[in-house]
């Protein structure tokens, strides 16, 4: 609850999320099938975590992160409770899961409609600071975005993302955030650099955080498939929510809408080129509305500067290099 106290929440009894999250002013399918081909005329999904059942244990978890974001007390992630609230089998107070459908181009086609297959926005967090924050967990089954995907994640990429995260958060890299990361004795088949040998890993849960889940494909499924009246409902709401210096009542306000997203998407590429950082997987499903790096998945450093560095094994062309990165930005708004 906003301003309900300073003190930090040493258990879940005490903590919860914000009544009313400002996604329910979009619309939400209510259909709670896990499966399903297309979705229309929505912004969400509403569906439940499927949570991982075999031996789960906390593997690691961020102190800044639970107390400054979180107000949490550290010590919370040795309860039970904890566990269970990662893992999506009890969720506190004030929870609504639902799974968000976005598009996408994908190396520069467009292969519609996609959206989280393997991850839940739980609720939202308004913190002791007035921060607002989505919580999101990612592993957590499936959605009717899966695809047919199992809907989990591995243990070996979900420690990359939250070591990353936070690493490019410390750098002054506007990035989401990570809180904790559980695994379990649950395995699943992957294959990881897509050679034709797959291999069993351990599954794994991150809990994930972001003041906003909103991606270039949000928007760009509205537009491709002619919900226009969807997509100014979701523009209007961007607007408001996200980008306050541009006033609900100016005629122009999808354009200023458009350069604001486009500058904070400069501003960020600029941070990434300076620190070396290539993204590896720049399709428009992976830009965030809100300039922030998102979806850590093929990403990579160099420890001096290598233009053609290319972190990510399926890319053959080089088409997301580091320095291809700030084409592909102006491409990925292009569209």
């Amino acid at each position: 609850m906003e301003g309900e106290s300073t003190a930090l929440k040493t258990n879940l009894t005490e903590w919860r999320f914000n009544q009313y999250p400002k996604y329910i002013l979009l619309p939400i399918d209510e259909n709670h099938e896990q499966i399903r081909a297309n979705v229309m005329n929505v912004i969400f999904s509403e569906v439940i975590p499927r949570p991982l059942d075999r031996n789960v244990r906390l593997v690691c978890a961020s102190d800044e992160v639970l107390r400054n974001i979180l107000d949490m007390e550290p010590g919370i992630t040795c309860q039970e409770e904890f566990l269970e609230f990662i893992t999506g089998r009890k969720l506190p107070y004030g929870a609504l899961p639902v799974a968000h459908r976005y598009g996408g181009h994908q190396y520069g086609l467009w292969v519609g409609q996609l959206g989280d297959g393997r991850a839940h926005i739980l609720g939202e967090y308004v913190n002791r600071k007035g921060e607002r924050w989505q919580l999101q967990l990612k592993g957590s089954g499936q959605t009717p975005y899966a695809r047919m995907h199992d809907g989990r994640s591995v243990l070996r990429s979900s420690i990359r993302e939250m070591v990353a995260s936070e690493a490019c958060y410390h750098l002054g890299i506007p990035t989401t955030r990570a809180a904790a990361l559980v695994v379990s004795d649950d395995f699943v088949t992957r294959d990881q650099f897509y050679s034709g040998c797959p291999r069993r890993e351990q599954a794994a849960i991150l809990l994930r955080l972001s003041p906003s889940w909103f991606r270039f494909g949000s928007m760009e499924i509205l537009a491709k498939t002619g919900e226009i009246s969807v997509l100014r409902l979701l523009a209007e709401f961007a607007i408001k929510e996200y980008f306050p210096e541009i006033h609900s009542t100016d005629e122009n306000r999808f354009i200023r809408l458009f350069s604001e997203v486009a500058h904070r998407t400069l501003d960020l590429v600029a941070k990434w080129q300076g620190l070396g950082f290539a993204h590896g997987l720049l399709n428009t499903d992976n830009m965030s509305l809100l300039g922030l790096t998102l979806d850590y998945g093929p990403f990579g450093f160099v420890d001096s500067y290598d233009g053609g560095f290319v972190p990510n094994c399926c890319d053959g062309e080089g088409r997301y290099a580091l320095a291809k990165q700030p084409d592909e930005d102006k491409s990925g708004r292009k569209r």
